[in-house]
């Protein structure tokens, strides 16, 4: 049975829901057939991302993908993103406990500028356009709470194939669900 981690967020700022909360719990229904899906709902907490991410990815060794999601309000596209940066800056955006950085920081100060994607996010992003669902490969996961989690989750992911998935606020989760399924168990998990 092959394992992938998919993680969501909840409500935050002014969105009182998040699709990706619901992309989690959704793939979790999926499971079978050889593929066991584990959700999270991770905080909108800029504090808690490097130890609930390094939780999160404890047990590797039999991990096959991994999925960060989170939701791009201004986006109107599903974006698989390519680079995750090292690098906080959100002026006007707390996270859930009010913190902004109105000043960018990097993530680590010792830290790489910038970690590049190891899943086939061109071959996903690729593979949605062609089940109808529009999609484009972002270079940019901002710099944000989002940025933050994938930028952890890369250093820890090693070679495994990980990406995050930025959503739309009006996305159809079901057929996403269903669309990243068969992407996954086609081309990773096969």
């Amino acid at each position: 049975m092959k394992k992938v981690i998919i993680s969501g967020f909840g409500a935050f700022h002014t969105h009182k829901e998040n699709p990706s909360e619901k992309l989690a719990a959704q793939m979790v229904h999926l499971s079978g057939k050889g593929v066991n899906y584990h959700s999270t709902i991770l905080p909108v907490v800029f504090s808690e991302i490097p130890s609930q991410v390094n939780k999160l990815l404890e047990q590797l060794d039999d991990v096959a993908a991994i999925l960060f999601c989170g939701l791009a309000a201004s986006r109107q596209i599903v974006t698989p993103e390519k680079i995750a940066l090292n690098w906080l800056y959100c002026p006007g955006r707390p996270d859930n406990e009010g913190k902004i950085f109105d000043k960018g920081e990097p993530l680590e100060k010792e830290g790489q500028l910038a970690l590049m994607s190891t899943f086939p996010v061109e071959e996903l992003s690729s593979f949605l356009k062609k089940r109808n669902m529009e999609s484009e490969v972002s270079f940019s996961a901002g710099t944000y709470v989002c940025n933050q989690t994938y930028y952890y989750g890369l250093k820890k992911a090693g070679n495994i194939p990980c990406t995050f998935l930025h959503l739309p606020q009006d996305v159809d989760v079901s057929e996403l669900a269903k669309n990243l399924d068969d992407f996954l168990r086609a081309s990773l998990l096969s």
